[in-house]
């Protein structure tokens, strides 16, 4: 993600916000170190802020999470990243794409999905989301926004 926010931010035309939870909030800085286009939400703003900001989106990108169900709620469009979880389990954000949801390699991962909601760990299963590269984080985003 860090790739993925870097390039981001080289557009001055792009506003990067940065949400999670408090516990990720010094990895955040440490992205968006030296970015004058990238803002930690982290922490910062309640969760009525933080509706308000989402329904103004051009675009959300997330993992399977709640913000990518209230942005795709609000009609933004989202972009998922599934690592090993997957879409078939039923929880892809209402109202988008397939194409929006960006899946670990399942040949090279098989038992994917290896839970539904992502909370069992399987061995040799840690690296997986390295099998979804920034690059083809970067042109989905570049093409949704086009």
């Amino acid at each position: 993600m860090q790739k993925v926010i870097g390039d981001l931010a080289q557009n001055p035309d792009y506003a990067v916000f940065l949400f999670g939870a408090k516990s990720e909030i010094s990895a955040l800085n440490a992205f968006s170190k030296s970015k004058d286009n990238c803002i930690i939400i982290a922490g910062k703003i309640n969760f009525n802020q933080e509706l308000q900001l989402i329904s103004n989106l051009d675009l959300m990108l997330s993992m399977d999470s709640g913000n990518a169900h209230i942005a795709a709620m609000y009609g933004i469009p989202v972009i998922t990243i599934w690592g090993v979880t997957h879409p078939f389990a039923g929880f892809l954000p209402f109202n988008q794409p397939f194409e929006n949801a960006l899946v670990s390699d399942r040949e090279k991962f098989p038992k994917i999905p290896t839970s539904i909601y992502g909370n069992k760990k399987v061995e040799g299963y840690e690296e997986v989301m390295r099998t979804i590269s920034p690059e083809s984080i970067i042109d989905k985003i570049k093409n949704v926004l086009e």
